[in-house]
């Protein structure tokens, strides 16, 4: 016969699925309505939970809202990065930002809720400025940390500011291609786009471009 576990583990247990639940009805509805029009008491219910259960696990909604920033983000940063061993990046940089430039944009494929995310964060970010700073902060204190490790891995110089244009370069097509529909008015090759990135970037380490470096991007640009 299996050992019940001790009663205070079934409690912690009972807590976390009650809290996951909460942060589930809460992405649905901010997904669906948006911040402002957002309402506790729809998210109770789709919680089955009562709205005097939701907060005691959230001050209020911004503070729910910021608890979903941090599982969102964390969990696309865990497929970018990878949760497990077999999914970790190569172990060699070059390849490592090449696999990582094809996650990113997959995204629209792999990951379309985050996307709509992201576009709801972008959306209430006039009225609500401290919700988009939420997001960066947490996209700032795993992500690029991340990619920074990937430079410093390599003899450059300023690899934070290289993870920098490297993510921001990957940022601004997912926002021109998939955000604003510019895939179906200018479409980019995603795999000339990603391969021409970790080019450029690759070859800026250790000085200036060759003369064949600086050919061999010429003719990846014309193929984009």
């Amino acid at each position: 016969m299996v050992p019940s576990p001790p009663a205070s583990s079934a409690r912690r247990q009972r807590s976390l699925r009650k809290r996951d639940a909460i942060l589930e009805g809460a992405r649905g509805e901010f997904l669906r309505h948006g911040y402002a029009a957002a309402s506790m008491d729809r998210i109770a219910a789709a919680a089955a939970v009562s709205k005097a259960t939701v907060y005691s696990y959230f001050l209020d909604k911004e503070a729910l809202f910021r608890a979903l920033t941090e599982q969102m983000v964390g969990h696309r940063l865990s497929g970018l990065f990878g949760a497990s061993p077999q999914q970790a990046l190569p172990a060699e940089p070059a390849a490592a930002l090449r696999e990582l430039a094809n996650r990113c944009l997959a995204s629209r494929h792999t990951h379309p809720e985050f996307l709509s995310f992201l576009r709801l964060v972008i959306g209430e970010s006039e009225r609500f400025p401290e919700l988009a700073k939420t997001f960066v902060s947490q996209l700032e204190r795993t992500g690029v940390g991340q990619v920074v490790q990937l430079f410093s891995a390599t003899p450059t110089s300023q690899p934070d500011l290289r993870a920098r244009i490297f993510m921001g370069a990957l940022v601004h097509l997912i926002l021109m291609q998939d955000l604003l529909h510019g895939s179906e008015v200018a479409p980019v090759d995603r795999d000339q786009f990603a391969d021409l990135l970790v080019h450029l970037m690759s070859a800026s380490v250790g000085g200036e471009a060759t003369a064949e470096g600086t050919a061999e991007v010429d003719r990846m640009a014309n193929e984009c």
